[in-house]
C-alpha cells in the first residue's frame, strides 16, 4: 500500500491535472462510493480513472464479484499495480475519451454503473461528451455515472450534455473532502424542468 501512495504521489507530481488528487480515496470514501452502486442490476461496474485502486478496493468490499468489475486507467504505472493487486478484474489501460472503442471492442452494451474518479471538471465539453455519453447509453435509462469530485457544483456540463445529475453524497474524511454526483439519462418530466 505504501509503494501504491509513493507511485500515485509521484506521478501526482508530474501530471497534475491527470492525477488531480494528491492521495488516492480514503477507505471511508470508497464505501460511500460502493454503497450508492446497485449490484442487483445486470452488466458489470465500470471504474473510469481507477488509479491505484482504492475504489476498486471498496467495491470489491461491498460484494461486487471481481469478474464484474472493469477498471480503466490510463497511466500505464498505475495499471500494472492494478493488474498486481487486483488480479481477477479486467483493467483497461487507455484513455477514457476513447472509452465507446473500449467498450465495443469488449462487446459491452450494458453496464451496472459507471463509477468515476477522472478530474472530469477539467475536461472540455466534447471531451466530457464522449465519456458520458457511452456510459449513459449503456446504462439505461434508471442507471447512474457516479463521480467524484472536490467541487461544491457539477463537475459535468448537465445542461448542454442534455442529463440530469445532483449531488448525493459528501464525504468530509477523505483528502481532499470531496461529494458524489449521479448522472442520469432525464425522464421527460426532467427535461421540461431542468
Amino acid at each position: 500500500m505504501r509503494g501504491d501512495y509513493a507511485l500515485f504521489f509521484g506521478l501526482w507530481l508530474q501530471k497534475p491535472l491527470q492525477i488531480a488528487a494528491v492521495t488516492p480515496s480514503s477507505r471511508r470514501f470508497a464505501c460511500v462510493m460502493a454503497d450508492l452502486v446497485d449490484l442487483d442490476r445486470p452488466g458489470p461496474v465500470l471504474e473510469l480513472g481507477a488509479g491505484t485502486g482504492s475504489l476498486t478496493r471498496g467495491l470489491l468490499r461491498a460484494g461486487c464479484p471481481a469478474e464484474r468489475l472493469i477498471a480503466m486507467e490510463r497511466e500505464p504505472r498505475l495499471a500494472a499495480a492494478l493488474r498486481r493487486g487486483f488480479p481477477g478484474i479486467r483493467t483497461i489501460v487507455g484513455d477514457a475519451i476513447a472509452l465507446e472503442e473500449h467498450l465495443a471492442r469488449l462487446s459491452i452494451d450494458r453496464l451496472c454503473a459507471v463509477v468515476s474518479s477522472l478530474p472530469i471538471k477539467w475536461f472540455p465539453l466534447a471531451d466530457q461528451r464522449q465519456i458520458v455519453e457511452p456510459c449513459l447509453a449503456r446504462l439505461g435509462p434508471d442507471g447512474r455515472f457516479l463521480q467524484m469530485t472536490n467541487a461544491f457544483s457539477s463537475p459535468i456540463a448537465k445542461r448542454p450534455l442534455g442529463i440530469a445529475g445532483r449531488s448525493v453524497a459528501r464525504v468530509w474524511r477523505n483528502l481532499p473532502p470531496s461529494q458524489i454526483w449521479a448522472y442520469s439519462i432525464p425522464s421527460d418530466t426532467t427535461r421540461e424542468t431542468a
